[in-house]
């Protein structure tokens, strides 16, 4: 573990430099840490929930809980630095069920729970503004320094796409949808445009932005099924990124059912580039 001095970090700036996103993939406001592996901030929803019920679609909440983790691993680390942390492990639940949130901002806090310089284990949370628990999610990162991931991946050579408007705030453009009863495939043409903040230089498709168009392709199949007007409501899951899909790669898009958990339902979403499995989730849902 490090055993530099911490100090309270509360803003972007101070830990833009340790952590591999950038804004608007990295949109947590009032970041603060009070000890080392801590960390804790305001969620804001930037993405409409869709068909889920939830205030909060499950898409943007690992989006923000897994960069929660991140942050509160680089006030630890032992490495010093920039450093790339790879979310590839994840399970977690939503909460409540069928309850409305009290009004006001959320807020999501993390804690480290183990880390060496190659993963990272974070538990995180996020809360409503009375305290009710929304979500909670256990992340897995992988851990490289700057120098290795590029190392690996090649030199940054592609532009961060700059362009007005939040990507995160708009549905995923997923085409050629095909559903046959409960599965469903569809193509997802991943373009910088919506990878922006993830990674500066190497354009690459966020997990949480997989999940979208998993979700995406999931609605599509449940307007074919149940009808257009049903929602559904996310409750236990668990994910693996294993490979990255560069901009300018053609995903396929999938969705079957698998066997539930927790709940009456279930769903595998997954997302392949035409070499290899990029993003698999298992999801319980129950219809509303």
């Amino acid at each position: 573990m490090s055993t530099r001095t911490h100090t309270t970090t509360t803003t972007y700036d101070d830990i833009a430099a340790l952590i591999c996103v950038t804004r608007p993939y990295y949109a947590l406001q009032d970041l603060t840490s009070t000890a080392p592996g801590q960390v804790s901030a305001v969620v804001p929803v930037q993405s409409p929930p869709g068909r889920q019920s939830q205030v909060i679609g499950l898409g943007e909440v690992g989006r923000h809980l897994a960069i929660l983790g991140l942050s509160a691993a680089a006030t630890s680390s032992p490495a010093p630095g920039r450093n790339f942390y790879l979310a590839s492990r994840a399970v977690g639940r939503m909460y409540p069920e069928g309850e409305s949130p009290a009004p006001g901002p959320l807020t999501g806090t993390a804690v480290i729970q183990g880390q060496n310089r190659r993963q990272v284990l974070a538990h995180t949370e996020l809360r409503d503004s009375a305290g009710t628990l929304i979500a909670r999610m256990d992340v897995q990162y992988k851990v490289m320094t700057a120098a290795v991931f590029y190392r690996i991946m090649g030199q940054p050579t592609e532009p961060d796409a700059v362009l007005p408007g939040n990507p995160y705030e708009q549905p995923m453009p997923i085409s050629d949808v095909s559903v046959h009863q409960r599965s469903g495939s569809a193509k997802l043409e991943v373009a910088a445009s919506m990878c922006q903040g993830h990674f500066d230089g190497f354009p690459a498709l966020p997990v949480a932005m997989a999940g979208y168009a998993s979700f995406s392709l999931f609605n599509e199949v449940l307007d074919s099924t149940v009808g257009p007007d049903v929602q559904w409501r996310c409750g236990a899951f668990r994910l693996k990124a294993d490979n990255l899909a560069a901009a300018g790669q053609t995903c396929l898009v999938e969705i079957e059912p698998t066997t539930p958990r927790t709940a009456e339902h279930a769903f595998l979403g997954r997302v392949s580039t035409a070499e290899q499995t990029a993003f698999r989730i298992w999801v319980d849902y129950e219809l509303v």
